[in-house]
């Protein structure tokens, strides 16, 4: 069974489809109708929820997930609302009457997901005015087709002009889980299971050892920002899923003096303050990656694991000389990533195994990182190409280079020739300029519908040479190039 709290409710579920999908169990199940599909892919925003957490410090925070390609089992012991949930039985919340008091609705179809996006900002903010940026990295994940940003932005700004919601609203209140959790299933029995599919939480990383032992084949849904695709849009169909959501030693985020290690489970939101403490460049990567939905759902060991060439964090992880740590029921054993991306979309784990955790040296004086991303749009779009280099230098002199690029080859890759054209010069940015004539050595691209071979090569060139007027020419980008 399933439970979680649905605008303030308590909902229990057994006897249901493990594949399905939040937004089609919200739409034919519970008939909460506001909540649309638009593009069933997490791209538009139509069918964003809102997902109430607890911070370490015991607050509570809201964070908008595409409904679309979030499995419902990941609602389990989680408190959810949709824009049914805002109102008070009287009045709208602040958020939605702002909306119609500045005509933001337009046609409607997109709007209840636009609510959700505000609403997370407005409580999270606690009464406090948001940003101009804070208003648009909200929205950033929210398409409106009539085009009509303008009343969307001004109800934004005005919403915390209204009345606070009521404390009748289903929103207000204890904010997380509003009932008592089941107990730790100690015998790890089937959470759902419907024709022969079958479904599992498991609470402790002992349980998840020993269910994959049994069902070594079984499918690892993290996030599942891509797994959901394959349901929404390729039809497929899991026989056996283990959700990870409730597996907390796998969120957990860990430093030593020399390292930083992430829990495979840590979202692309929970990395970006660790990220820019030490390696602001790729806490900008992250601000990249899709929109605010999706990095709410998104993890870490979920973007390394699935091992796509255009993936936007493992060119980075290699380029760190990250290592990862593999577990099973057979005990653990930590692999350099350099030796884990075997072939496309193939790594080196082994059946029975997980991702646990990826271990990140951090930079030491000397060395820098350059990361950049080439995408058709700057916001919210996959990476045609995607470099990213540490630099270490001493005394005038380049002392060791690690460069890796995405959508370069079937895997993430680094350029060994590019590297040792590096080591060795000058520490001075013409040696990047004669470095990047070895990109064609390095690579072979593919062309596909973001970009030609012929481009890519091209791209990974100029890249280089821009790694090198970061170093020594940063006022020549604008706003650092990235």
């Amino acid at each position: 069974m399933i439970q979680f709290s649905l605008n303030g409710q308590t909902v229990q579920e057994t006897n249901i489809d493990p594949n399905m999908t939040v937004l089609r169990y919200l739409r034919t199940n519970t008939m909460q109708l506001a909540t649309k599909e638009g593009c069933a892919g997490g791209d538009c925003g139509a069918c964003s929820i809102l997902v109430a957490k607890q911070t370490p410090e015991g607050l509570v925070e809201f964070q908008a997930i595409n409904a679309c390609i979030a499995l419902l089992a990941s609602l389990d012991g989680k408190t959810v609302f949709t824009v049914e949930g805002l109102k008070a039985s009287d009045h709208l919340h602040p958020v939605q009457q702002a909306m119609v008091d500045f005509h933001g609705s337009q046609c409607g179809f997109c709007t209840p997901g636009i609510i959700a996006s505000l609403a997370a900002l407005y409580h999270n903010k606690g009464g406090e005015q948001p940003s101009e940026y804070e208003i648009h990295e909200a929205l950033s994940g929210n398409l409106c087709r009539c085009t009509g940003y303008r009343p969307i932005i001004e109800a934004a700004k005005a919403m915390n002009d209204y009345p606070a919601p009521d404390a009748n609203a289903p929103v207000v209140g204890t904010g997380v889980v509003q009932f008592d959790p089941l107990a730790p299933k100690q015998d790890m029995d089937i959470a759902l299971e419907e024709q022969g599919k079958k479904l599992f939480i498991p609470e402790t990383e002992e349980q998840l050892t020993k269910l994959l032992k049994d069902y070594p084949k079984a499918t690892l849904w993290a996030g599942g920002t891509d797994l959901g695709l394959e349901v929404t849009q390729q039809f497929k169909q899991f026989d056996v899923i283990i959700s990870l959501h409730k597996l907390t030693s796998l969120t957990e985020v860990t430093e030593t003096a020399s390292e930083i290690s992430f829990g495979a489970m840590v979202s692309y939101t929970d990395a970006e303050s660790h990220l820019s403490n030490h390696f602001p460049s790729f806490a900008h990567l992250i601000q990249r990656i899709a929109a605010r939905q999706i990095r709410n759902l998104g993890t870490l060991g979920g973007n390394v694991a699935n091992a796509s060439p255009i993936g936007d964090t493992p060119p980075v992880f290699l380029a760190l000389d990250a290592k990862v740590e593999l577990a099973s029921a057979d005990g653990t054993r930590e692999v350099s990533l350099d030796d884990f991306f075997k072939a496309y979309k193939v790594t080196d784990l082994k059946e029975g195994e997980y991702l646990r955790r990826i271990i990140v040296p951090k930079l030491t004086d000397g060395q820098s990182l350059h990361v950049f991303k080439v995408s058709k749009r700057k916001e919210d779009d996959i990476s045609a190409v995607l470099s990213a280099a540490r630099i270490e230098h001493k005394d005038g002199q380049i002392t060791d280079a690690r460069i890796a690029f995405g959508g370069m080859a079937a895997t993430p890759l680094r350029g060994a020739k590019t590297e040792k054209a590096l080591v060795g010069k000058a520490y001075e940015l013409a040696s990047f300029e004669a470095a990047s004539q070895e990109i064609p050595n390095d690579y072979t691209p593919m062309k596909d519908v973001r970009a030609t071979s012929e481009y890519r090569l091209a791209v990974a060139s100029n890249l280089i040479i821009k790694t090198g007027l970061e170093i020594f020419e940063p006022e020549s980008l604008v706003q650092g190039g990235h």
